[in-house]
């Protein structure tokens, strides 16, 4: 989710405990697809519940999918995300659902070296490409930048 600010672009990140490491992971909000909800409504529903903070999609994003061994009982896990470039509308970020521990602006520049997971990384690098053509989207009121939590 992005938004303007003096300086140039932020976007939201989360921080976590990773349930499969038991490490602390940065990542980008996302969640599981309800019965009877689109991929897109999941999105927004997510970001909302997870950071606090309502956003309007603005377009897909390639999918990620990587694999991982599960802790619980050692299965191989074949996982599959759609993220999306997503525009701030309004709220302030917190940890809203209690999955998360943190949640705050991060400068779009800043973001790839802050994110724990490799797909992620390369979402946010893709954002950042195109954050040109993105940034004409969002809200034409540059926000002043304030401290994060």
């Amino acid at each position: 989710m992005l938004r303007r600010v003096n300086r140039g672009l932020e976007l939201v990140l989360a921080e976590r405990t990773d349930r499969n490491t038991a490490g602390r992971a940065v990542c980008l909000p996302k969640g599981l697809v309800a019965s009877g909800e689109s991929a897109e409504e999941a999105a927004v529903r997510e970001v909302a519940e997870e950071t606090g903070v309502r956003a309007r999609i603005l377009e897909p994003l390639p999918e990620v999918r990587y694999r991982y061994v599960s802790p619980a009982d050692g299965a191989l896990v074949a996982k599959r995300v759609q993220f999306f470039a997503m525009a701030y509308e309004v709220g302030e970020p917190r940890p809203a659902d209690g999955e998360m521990d943190r949640v705050f602006w991060c400068a779009l520049e800043q973001a790839p070296a802050l994110l724990t997971y490799e797909g992620e990384r390369r979402t946010v690098e893709l954002v950042a490409a195109r954050a040109a053509a993105l940034e004409a989207r969002l809200a034409p009121v540059i926000i002043e930048r304030r401290p994060s939590a």
